[in-house]
């Protein structure tokens, strides 16, 4: 049976998945630090975590993570973007029209926002020019939706923000099958996609449905989506080299080596 590894840190996200596994028989496993025991890459594991987290451990475990890439989002079509956005370098980003939504292509080295001025950017005295970066025509979000994909199919989803409001209780207004439908379409038409993962959607106001962004699913949160159908993701986004599927290793995240 697979084994749920999970990070030092709870969360309610982490406590979910770890109910929902011991309910299906996995074993789970809580690191206590970022120094696993190797006996660990000998199980059949299946992680959940940050991405700090993942790159500490993950090439001594054997851990094969998809993701999707960088410039996913802006080599999608327009009709499934609806906005301008392009892959670029935070030192290129500087030159663009402001305001303009900014953010890491990869990781959070600086917070996502829409910059006022390339003056509002991190200098080049804190982060280097190349720095991957996507950026973004602003625009306002009506509602969001997060869906949890495999090959192609949406397991289970969830509606996460309500005119850029990440804690709004009421669903009444969600369109949650019409998000599913959405999502359904960009995967059957809208080009490559790791065969798991995550696709967030919503409605720009005047302009319709399009894809907010794509991400890892080993490190996205769950909000309201089922425990069990995010196991279902997790098992081929974050599983061991050993039982990669073949076609996957295109989407391998690239682990370093960590001494020590």
């Amino acid at each position: 049976m697979p084994v749920l590894l999970l990070s030092p840190r709870f969360s309610p996200d982490s406590i979910a998945l770890a109910t929902e596994a011991s309910r299906l028989s996995w074993r789970v496993h809580r690191l206590h630090d970022r120094r696993p025991s190797s006996r660990l890459a000998e199980e059949e594991l299946v992680f959940y975590g940050e991405s700090l987290l993942a790159d500490t451990i993950g090439k001594a475990l054997g851990l094969a993570l998809l993701e999707p890439s960088a410039d996913a989002l802006p080599r999608l079509p327009a009709e499934f973007v609806r906005r301008d956005v392009r892959f670029t370098t935070l030192g290129a980003a500087r030159g663009e029209l402001f305001p303009r939504f900014v953010k890491p292509a990869d990781e959070k080295q600086f917070r996502a926002a829409v910059y006022n001025s390339s003056e509002a950017l991190p200098g080049s005295e804190v982060l280097e020019d190349s720095l991957p970066v996507l950026t973004a025509e602003p625009v306002r979000w009506l509602d969001e939706y997060r869906c949890f994909v495999l090959d192609g199919q949406v397991v289970t989803a969830s509606p996460y923000a309500w005119m850029g409001e990440k804690e709004e209780h009421s669903h009444a207004a969600f369109e949650l099958e019409g998000a599913r439908a959405f999502a359904m379409e960009v995967l059957a038409r809208g080009g490559d996609f790791p065969p798991a993962v995550v696709l967030d959607v919503g409605r720009i106001e005047g302009r319709g449905w399009a894809v907010v962004e794509m991400n890892p699913a080993w490190s996205s949160g769950l909000y309201a989506c089922d425990p069990a159908g995010v196991l279902r993701v997790l098992e081929r986004a974050s599983g061991s080299r050993r039982t990669l599927a073949s076609g996957d290793s295109r989407w391998l995240r690239l682990l370093p080596d960590i001494e020590g």
